[in-house]
């Protein structure tokens, strides 16, 4: 059974967003996809949502999604995981038959909370690995266990910072664009060496809502389709003595599962542009890598700025790239539009996790 995306929308993304409840940002963001898909809240069989309590600020963060979306009283499942961990899930969910329209959502009110690193911290294993350092010390490991088995160089990863912080000056969307010199990226302030503070995606307000729908909702519903070919999970392991921090298994993973589905066997080839996890500067080389895609070309890697220009928006962080995609592929990202007929959506979860997910979208009829 084919799923398509019917209609998408966000509200955002910002530094902060203090005229706006995190609410009210959701309920924007869907009022803009439901248009867009030309349903009513009738229509909605249910929704996926993507959130964590810990980040929300609430115990069962989740029961503060029904009334934004419009599904009272109807099947809400919810995802601590990215915005693509939820879409995979409301993917399968359809292809079961039971649903023909589900709606996918996630946010960050990122500006809410106070002590950001506390927060990661405290999603290290409280005996062996939340230590009283940096939690952003295991990128550091990451990268330097990177750079002596890749082949890449500090320089490398800082050219990551540079290129993307400079698309995402042509990005409306995009509130950390900035031009910046390899120098500026490698004298930053060290964070956990030898990640410096420009190497690390800043944080950003948004929502994201995306309603998806079967092949019978297609016909029905959804003015600017674009079919969705693939998609694919997967994680590294949770004990970090035993992973090997130089590679991304998670984004391995799932991209095998991905190509399978879309019957991709040359990425290279194949897919147009890729939107790739970037949260770490060397991440983006280190999933690059995992996905087969040695080789590709640079200005199609990011081309909107990626989450070092748009900001890490928690759980809705893969849902800002996948509504980057999405604009690709109709011809509608402005400055940012690259050639883009198949496009690859890349989604990290995030320290210390390796969890990772891939989505690939095509346009209707390819």
């Amino acid at each position: 059974m084919g799923v398509s995306v019917l209609g998408i929308g966000v509200c955002g993304f910002t530094p902060t967003s203090t005229g706006l409840s995190y609410r009210e940002m959701i309920a924007k963001a869907a009022k803009m996809a439901y248009s867009e898909a030309g349903i009513t809240l009738d229509d909605i069989d249910g929704a996926v949502s993507c959130e964590e309590d810990l980040i929300s600020g609430y115990s069962i963060a989740d029961e503060y999604t029904p009334d934004q979306l419009g599904v009272v009283r109807k099947p809400v499942y919810t995802i601590t995981g990215d915005f693509l961990h939820g879409l995979a899930s409301a993917v399968m969910q359809i292809q079961t038959g039971q649903y023909d329209v589900l709606v996918v959502e996630a946010y960050s009110k990122a500006s809410n909370i106070l002590t950001k690193d506390e927060v990661l911290r405290f999603g290290y294993d409280p005996v062996y690995n939340r230590f009283g350092v940096s939690p952003h010390y295991l990128a550091g490991i990451e990268m330097r266990s990177f750079l002596e088995e890749s082949g890449y160089t500090f320089a490398d990863v800082a050219q990551v910072v540079v290129a993307n912080r400079k698309a995402a000056v042509s990005n409306p969307l995009a509130p950390w664009g900035a031009t910046y010199t390899l120098a500026d990226v490698v004298e930053s302030r060290p964070i956990a060496t030898p990640v410096t503070e420009l190497m690390i995606a800043k944080p950003a307000d948004g929502a994201v809502v995306c309603v998806i729908g079967s092949d019978k909702a297609a016909a029905s519903f959804g003015r600017k389709r674009i079919r969705i070919a693939g998609t694919g999970w997967g994680s590294g392991t949770s004990v970090l003595e035993r992973r090997d921090h130089a590679v991304s298994l998670g984004t391995a993973i799932a991209a095998g599962m991905a190509y399978r589905d879309a019957g991709i066997t040359k990425p290279t080839e194949q897919i147009d542009a890729f939107f790739v996890s970037d949260l770490y500067a060397h991440r983006q080389l280190m999933h690059l890598d995992a996905l087969q895609l040695c080789g590709c070309c640079p200005a199609t890697v990011n081309p909107n700025g990626g989450a070092l220009g748009g900001g890490d928006l928690y759980e809705a962080t893969g849902g800002a790239r996948f509504y980057e995609a999405v604009c690709q592929v109709r011809g509608e990202a402005g400055a940012c539009q690259v050639n883009a007929g198949r496009v690859l959506v890349h989604g990290w979860r995030g320290l210390p996790t390796d969890s990772c997910a891939v989505a690939i979208l095509e346009a209707e009829g390819r």
